[in-house]
């Protein structure tokens, strides 16, 4: 019986799709999210404290689970407000990244990208609040299936476009 080796069948796969080398790809990766954390930590200087303690979620998510358990609480005042704003800009740019791809970010003009990023982290709760809706509904579970699917899939993209 012959073994195949997956993780040289998927770097040939990656190679074959792609086109490119995956130091390339990880290259590219690499810049949508610089070009993302670099628009984001700007945006980030003009919000709120209402919209920055919307935002510290990604900030907790960020941190090691220990020290969150322990420590998340007393971070103001104690944890440099730059680095705060460093970690969520970070964060947001990765999530978008890996969540929507390069060639997302590289679609959006560059004076929108934080405007559009921080809208993102507002309408995936929307949809999330929109799944859990569901979870309540009495409609048929084929139907919740498939209407979570749908929300799982395209959601939030979708939900960035309308008005």
């Amino acid at each position: 019986m012959k073994y195949v080796n997956m993780t040289e069948t998927f770097f040939s796969l990656a190679n074959f799709i792609f086109i490119d080398s995956l130091p390339a790809i990880s290259q590219r990766i690499s810049n949508s999210i610089n070009v993302a954390t670099d628009a984001i930590t700007i945006e980030l200087n003009d919000i709120s404290n209402a919209e920055r303690e919307e935002l510290l979620p990604l900030f907790r998510d960020h941190l090691p689970e220990t020290i969150s358990k322990i420590a998340f609480e007393k971070i103001d005042g104690k944890v440099p407000e730059q680095y705060i704003k460093n970690a969520i800009a970070s964060c947001l740019a990765s999530k978008l990244v890996y969540k929507e791809g390069c060639n997302f970010i590289d679609s959006l003009p560059k004076k929108d990208l934080a405007r559009v990023a921080l809208k993102y982290i507002s309408k995936e709760k929307e949809v999330f609040m929109l799944k859990n809706a569901l979870a309540g509904s009495d409609m048929d579970e084929a139907e919740i299936n498939a209407i979570l699917q749908i929300l799982e899939n395209g959601g939030v993209r979708t939900a960035l476009k309308l008005k």
